[in-house]
């Protein structure tokens, strides 16, 4: 029995309280089971608060973080919105510029329309739905990713229309250019301000008298008026030669060849290029001439033809 006690004794823990008052001691049996569970739940929770704590500072830092990342989002998305809406608007300059390709076309001569023209360069489609389609759903439903999906396409489409715009008015440069070189190549203005005593076609030669085909046009003008060429191109010829006394003769290079003659002085020499309009001698009576006036003859394709027939401009004179 008394062992019995004596274990039950050594099962209890006695717990002493002192106060700094100085007031009575106060003592507090408690079981070693009892105790030992006080303390497993004096340490379960403070593992559980420990635990609670850290999910709520790593909760609050999700909504902060979250909050962050959603007006992120949202600048990112209105970012998105404006580029994509900068993009849509190309469609309408795209368009300006296609209209202005047709009217560089007509101008030029070379048809109204880059794509029903197949010998030239071409321009883009008629309609730019790739770019439209970027705005056609409303804001609230496109997303960021979709949106980006969107221009990245609208973008692709862009870098062909521009390559595509490029090539047309590369295309239309250089027609213009080769229209620019053919009309100065063309003999299309007066070389001489005076007046026509001599038309193209049948007449009674003045020197022998006898009716033959008048193959150019004589112009009357005043001893030592200025001649300019009526066409650029190369001095072929530049001397004396028998009727036409001094004379120069220019090539274009597009199957024209104009002839001076007459010429009391010549200005240019043989194998120099004469640009159109430029002074290449002056008026004289040099060879078979009855007076002071120039012989002007224009050959095509290796026949004369008309020289009035060519020109874009009035003459000074009346016959």
């Amino acid at each position: 029995m008394k062992t019995e006690k004596k274990k039950k004794r050594r099962e209890i823990f006695t717990l002493m309280l002192i106060p700094h008052s100085g007031r009575g001691v106060r003592q507090i049996a408690i079981s070693k089971i009892s105790f030992s569970l006080v303390l497993i739940a004096i340490v379960a929770g403070f593992l559980s608060l420990s635990l609670f704590i850290k999910d709520y500072r790593q909760m609050r830092y999700k909504v902060v973080r979250l909050s962050e990342l959603e007006v992120t989002n949202q600048t990112q998305k209105e970012e998105i919105l404006s580029l994509a809406q900068r993009i849509s608007n190309f469609s309408e300059e795209m368009e300006k510029l296609k209209k202005l390709e047709d009217r560089l076309r007509i101008l030029a001569g070379v048809g109204g329309s880059a794509e029903t023209n197949e010998e030239l360069g071409k321009g883009g489609p008629q309609d730019y739905s790739p770019l439209e389609e970027v705005m056609e759903v409303s804001k609230e439903e496109l997303l960021p990713l979709r949106l980006i999906e969107r221009i990245e396409e609208s973008a692709v489409f862009l870098e062909d229309e521009i390559e595509r715009r490029g090539r047309g008015f590369e295309e239309v440069e250089k027609i213009v250019r080769q229209k620019k070189d053919l009309f100065a190549s063309t003999p299309n203005i007066f070389p001489v301000q005076g007046w026509i005593s001599s038309d193209y076609g049948p007449r009674v030669n003045p020197i022998t008298k006898k009716r033959e085909i008048h193959q150019a046009i004589d112009i009357v003008a005043p001893w030592g008026t200025e001649v300019r060429a009526s066409a650029q191109g190369k001095v072929v010829s530049a001397g004396w030669k028998s009727a036409y006394g001094l004379m120069v003769k220019i090539n274009d290079g597009h199957g024209y060849e104009t002839v001076y003659g007459h010429l009391s002085r010549i200005m240019v020499k043989e194998g120099q290029w004469a640009d159109k309009g430029e002074v290449i001698g002056r008026v004289g009576s040099t060879g078979h001439s009855t007076g002071p006036h120039l012989h002007f003859e224009v050959w095509s394709e290796g026949k004369t033809v008309d020289p009035l027939g060519l020109m874009v401009e009035p003459l000074g004179g009346m016959k």
